[in-house]
């Protein structure tokens, strides 16, 4: 690629002019304002729509302006929420990237697609999504990271990718700086940079080779998983003495009572935890932490308004399917606590925001609850595919188009098996529960019970946990059975043996 130095507006966002001049990528286009629509753009389209499906890793909703974020400002983000869809309650079913990815991919729970943990290979005899795209007349493509294999190695043989054939794709790398991407074979192809805004270049030109046959697109940018370091033009954005913690980062309690009903003598476990507690605890440490999160999602909005743009100049926006996502969240300092793998909603609530104007109307707003496994057979369904009788997923077409929001009265929650930092990064213990559009319900497995009870629309910031309190135990019970059955839908059985033999036998058979 032919680099140049990146010219940046006033607010020191990269100018669309500066972006494509930076690249071999040549073409004019305009800027966009939101549109005063209000309704389906009218008129047949001559093919299936587009579909380009967009997630970050570790990204949760409250960040973002649209979802009440204040912080910093994300107007392509907001505005893909004015001029389409955006539900409220988008949660990750198993918040950590790889079983994250298996439901995506096909639409099934982690028990049925083989991916019960990070790095375990998720099922190649399945139709997914790429597969059943191809079938009806549609490229596929993936742009970025993966993380469906057994190890960390960059290249992914063509067999394991799903059905996607264009392919730019590190397996999977938590550097965001300086990076490289595989093809069809291991060669390394240069990343110079920031890889997000490389990873965007790629995909325009994608679009643009692509733009007379429908396409599917799937990029997974890297950020803002850590480490928190952003490009120094957006860092300078957010001073630090200027940011403010969310509230519950204050709270200490939760942490101290895990960590006391958890004692171990294992020293590697007690310097791990000691060295982590130490960041956790130090507010100038997390401010750090909280500038480089911020910086890195305003690129990323950055991004999202490019390639909006250029869909725009090649006359195919109104025809595409555009959706902005996570696959999990980040408790960044939230009870004391960092990354994933935890109930709470810093952990679990991510953005869903869908744009396609042939098909859903300006400014839909739904509290409908979407679980991973939905997100197949809601695309299938949007784009008049034949959604396969193997999915676990409901289609989620109506809470798109703002008709209907009850097509779950809860989403499973999960983590299959223990792994983490003891109780302050990622957990340790296995749990399950359960998200209602009010309430959240966990336990540990087996012998620990019941463990936490937040009503969410009392107490967003879930600092009052009910769990123990007498005049809501009718409630825990009804929780408890919806979880039990949501469970046996899932063919999960709730006992760690079964699931690490199916996680062994997966990480050895690929």
């Amino acid at each position: 690629m032919n680099e140049k130095p990146l010219k940046e507006n006033l607010n020191g966002a990269i100018t669309r002019r500066a972006f494509l001049e930076s690249t071999t990528l040549t073409g004019a286009g305009v800027m966009l304002g939101a549109t005063a629509r209000g309704e389906l753009v009218q008129g047949s389209p001559a093919r299936k729509p587009n579909i380009v499906y967009v997630f970050a890793d570790q990204l949760r909703a409250d960040i973002v302006g649209c979802y009440g974020g204040d912080q910093i400002t994300t107007p392509h983000m907001d505005r893909m929420a004015a001029e389409g869809c955006k539900l409220t309650n988008c949660i990750s079913t198993y918040p950590v990237c790889s079983p994250y990815r298996g439901m995506l991919m096909t639409g099934r729970y982690p028990m049925n697609n083989g991916t019960v943990a990070n790095d375990t290979p998720v099922r190649d005899d399945l139709p997914s999504i790429a597969k059943v795209l191809k079938e009806n007349g549609y490229a596929t493509g993936y742009i970025g990271k993966w993380h469906l294999e057994s190890h960390r190695e960059p290249f992914v043989p063509h067999e394991r990718r799903q059905g996607f054939d264009y392919w730019a794709v590190r397996n999977c790398n938590h550097n965001h700086f300086d990076s490289f991407y595989c093809g069809d074979t291991p060669e390394e192809i240069p990343l110079p940079g920031w890889e997000p805004e490389q990873q965007t270049k790629l995909a325009v030109d994608y679009f643009r080779k692509h733009q007379e046959e429908p396409f599917c697109l799937f990029v997974s940018w890297g950020p803002p998983h850590n480490p928190y370091i952003a490009p120094e033009r957006y860092n300078a954005l957010y001073p630090k003495e200027f940011l403010r913690f969310r509230e519950n980062v204050y709270n200490r309690d939760y942490v101290d009572a895990l960590l006391a009903s958890d004692p171990t003598d294992n020293p590697s476990i007690l310097q791990s935890r000691e060295s982590v507690r130490a960041i956790l605890d130090d507010d100038d440490r997390l401010l750090e932490w909280w500038q480089g999160y911020l910086a890195m999602t305003k690129s990323l909005d950055d991004y999202i308004g490019i390639m909006l743009e250029e869909l725009e100049t090649l006359g195919i926006a109104d025809d595409t399917i555009f959706i902005f996502t996570s696959d999990h969240g980040d408790m960044l300092g939230s009870h004391r606590m960092g990354s994933k793998q935890m109930p709470y909603e810093e952990s679990i609530r991510v953005p869903w925001l869908l744009r396609y104007p042939r098909g859903v109307a300006e400014g839909v707003v739904s509290d409908a609850l979407l679980s991973p496994v939905d997100i197949m057979p809601t695309l299938l369904g949007m784009a008049g595919i034949p959604i396969p009788d193997s999915v676990d997923g409901l289609d989620f077409q109506e809470a798109m188009r703002g008709e209907r929001h009850d097509q779950r009265d809860a989403v499973l929650l999960m983590k299959m098996l223990p792994g983490g930092n003891p109780w302050i990064m990622n957990g340790v213990r296995e749990w399950r529960g359960v998200r209602s559009k009010q309430y959240t319900y966990a336990r540990l497995m087996e012998e620990d019970g019941p463990w936490c009870l937040f009503d969410n629309l009392a107490d967003p910031l879930q600092l009052n946990n009910l769990v123990q309190d007498a005049s809501f135990q009718s409630l825990c019970q009804r929780m408890e059975k919806r979880m039990t059955e949501l469970m046996a839908d899932a063919n999960d059985p709730g006992v760690t043996e079964p699931i690490q033999a199916l996680h062994l036998q997966r990480r050895a058979e690929v």
